[in-house]
C-alpha cells in the first residue's frame, strides 16, 4: 500500500481547492486527502460539489466542506470566508479557469472581462488574503493551475492565454518572493487534459481535429497531472511544474523558436479546427 508524506503536519489542517467538484480540480483534492488534509472545496455547481465532497471525506477519513461560488463574482472572497466559518487555510490550489474560444472581437467585451475576472483578479484576490495568513503563520503553500498556452499566442484564445501568463509569471515570482517565510508556491503548466470541460469544448479523445497539433492528440487524464505535480512537491517546489514530461520537452524546444514562427505553429492548426467549428455550424 502507497505512503504519502503527511500535509497536515507540514502545512495545516485545511486546504482550499477552488474548482475542485470534477476533473483535475477533484483529483488534486483526492492527493491532498491522501496526505491528510481536510479539505474546502469550491465551484459552482451545489449538488456536484457536496457530492464530490461527501465522497472524499468518505473514502479517506478527512473533514470536507462544500462551498458553491461562482469566481466571476468581485465578492467571491467574502462568500468564501462565510462558508469556511473561520477555519484557517494552510493550502490554497486555484484550478478555476474561465475558457472562452472564438476569435477575439467576435466575442462580447464582457466574455472577455470575465475571463481576466476569474483568471487574473480572483486568484490574486485569494491569494492576497490567504498569502498573508501564511506567511504570519511561518508555513503554507499555494499552486495556481496555469497552461502551456502561457508561452505564446494563441489563435482563438488569445485573452485566455494571456490570462494563464499571468498566473504563470503570478506564481514565478511568488515562489521566491514569499519561500523564505515558510510558504511553498507554484504554477502548475497544464496541457491537454481530458477534464469534463474539456470534453465540452473539444470532444474528448474523440475530436480528430487536433490530430496535428502539438501535445494535443493524447490529453493527460487529471489523475495522472495531479500524480506528477504531487509526485514533486513531495520532493520539492520549483517555480514551474508541468504535468508531463512531454509537454515540458515541447515547450523547452518550442522556446528556441523564433515568436513569430511560434505563434504560427500554435496558431494555424486552431485556425483550421475554428474554420471546421464555424462551417459546422458549432462556434
Amino acid at each position: 500500500m502507497a505512503t504519502y508524506p503527511d500535509y497536515r503536519a507540514r502545512y495545516g489542517d485545511w486546504a482550499l481547492v477552488v474548482g475542485g467538484s470534477e476533473g483535475l480540480g477533484e483529483a488534486l483534492a483526492r492527493d491532498l486527502a491522501r496526505r491528510g488534509m481536510n479539505l474546502a472545496l469550491v465551484a459552482r455547481s451545489a449538488e456536484k460539489l457536496q457530492s464530490t465532497a461527501d465522497a472524499i471525506a468518505g473514502e479517506y477519513g478527512v473533514e470536507t466542506v462544500a462551498i458553491p461560488a461562482d469566481l466571476g463574482q468581485r465578492d467571491v472572497l467574502d462568500h468564501l470566508l462565510s462558508g469556511l466559518g473561520g477555519r484557517e487555510i494552510s493550502f490554497m490550489i486555484y484550478n478555476c479557469a474561465a475558457e472562452n474560444d472564438g476569435e477575439f472581437l467576435a466575442l462580447d467585451l464582457d466574455r472577455h472581462m470575465n475571463t481576466i475576472q476569474v483568471n487574473c483578479i480572483a486568484p490574486t484576490v485569494l491569494m492576497h488574503h490567504f498569502g498573508k495568513q501564511m506567511v504570519r503563520r511561518k508555513r503554507g503553500g499555494i499552486l495556481l493551475c496555469s497552461s502551456i498556452s502561457a508561452f505564446q499566442g494563441s489563435y482563438a484564445w488569445a485573452a485566455y492565454a494571456a490570462s494563464k501568463a499571468y498566473e504563470m509569471i503570478l506564481g514565478e515570482g511568488l515562489w521566491y518572493e514569499l519561500k523564505d517565510h515558510g510558504v511553498d508556491v507554484a504554477a502548475l503548466m497544464l496541457g491537454a487534459t481530458n477534464t469534463p470541460n474539456f470534453k465540452r469544448l473539444f470532444g474528448g479523445h474523440g475530436d480528430k481535429s487536433f490530430e496535428n497539433f502539438p501535445s494535443f492528440e493524447a490529453p493527460q487524464e487529471p489523475v495522472d497531472a495531479s500524480a506528477a505535480l504531487f509526485a514533486q512537491i513531495d520532493r520539492e517546489w520549483l517555480p514551474l511544474i508541468f504535468a508531463n514530461a512531454k509537454d515540458e520537452e515541447a515547450t523547452k524546444a518550442a522556446s528556441a523558436l523564433p515568436k513569430t514562427e511560434l505563434i504560427a505553429m500554435v496558431g494555424e492548426p486552431m485556425r483550421a479546427i475554428y474554420t471546421r467549428k464555424f462551417a459546422a455550424g458549432c462556434a
